[in-house]
């Protein structure tokens, strides 16, 4: 079974849409705030698009193209009955496709020379699609680097783990905001933490009463120093949350 998508995915993903309110608007909101240039509502290409479950509609109809790239097989069919009549309202053309297009980037992006580009919560599924925590830390590493010098951006997991609720508290945080910091130019001069619970999962751990270790999706480091970065609370499943970043790069 695919650990990030398929059937059983989207059969989750249906039946949890209220819970996911929130969330949803947080994403909302965050693409909403899409680098401003000539071309902002010409195309968008979207990398691991899956079936569009926590984007608006209102948000793809602002683009004359849009693009989708997945390999999950039920992904292009449901995008299209979830957004394709919408998109068909506003004249926006759209093609899904079936396919890596994390394998083949660089012909993506010849292919799509002034797109701007979603990596829609794929990146931080890497680690479960590799032999290695340290070859997918490299293959996100060389997916950002080789995106230097386009309008991109991403949304993903940076932990998650389990939670638990107490009566009357809030079922999650408040989107927040912050910029991303230098990476560190040695593991010695790394601040000594805790590798599932850094200082910025502070926060979130007091509100979602965070339990046990969280699991490091190993993005931390996706985003270039100085860039805004969304913090947005993902109650995926009851009693498990993920905490997703997001981010606008512009070249």
């Amino acid at each position: 079974m695919n650990p990030s998508g398929g059937l059983f995915w989207h059969l989750h993903a249906w039946r949890h849409q209220a819970q996911w309110t929130a969330t949803c608007a947080d994403i909302a909101q965050w693409l909403g705030q899409m680098p401003p240039s000539k071309d902002t509502h010409s195309e968008l290409v979207i990398v691991g698009a899956s079936a569009g479950w926590m984007m608006p509609s209102s948000w793809l109809q602002g683009f004359q193209t849009v693009t989708t790239f997945d390999l999950d097989r039920w992904a292009a069919p449901l995008f299209r009955l979830r957004h394709g009549a919408a998109l068909r309202a506003s004249n926006t053309a759209l093609q899904c496709n079936t396919a890596d297009a994390l394998t083949d980037l660089d012909a993506v992006l010849q292919a799509h020379p002034r797109a701007l580009v979603l990596f829609d919560n794929v990146l931080g599924q890497l680690r479960f699609h590799t032999p290695s925590v340290d070859e997918a830390s490299r293959r996100i590493d060389t997916i950002t680097a080789r995106m230097h010098g386009r309008r991109w951006g991403s949304v993903h997991d940076a932990f998650s783990g389990r939670t638990q609720r107490r009566a009357g508290s809030a079922s999650a945080p408040i989107m927040q905001r912050s910029v991303q910091a230098p990476a560190p130019t040695s593991a010695a001069s790394q601040p000594a933490q805790s590798a599932t619970r850094p200082v910025e999962l502070g926060r979130f751990s007091r509100q979602l009463h965070a339990q046990g270790e969280w699991l490091d999706h190993l993005t931390d480091h996706v985003f270039p120093a100085g860039t805004p970065v969304h913090h947005i609370a993902w109650p995926f499943s009851p009693g498990y949350c993920h905490w997703l970043q997001a981010g606008w790069i512009s070249p």
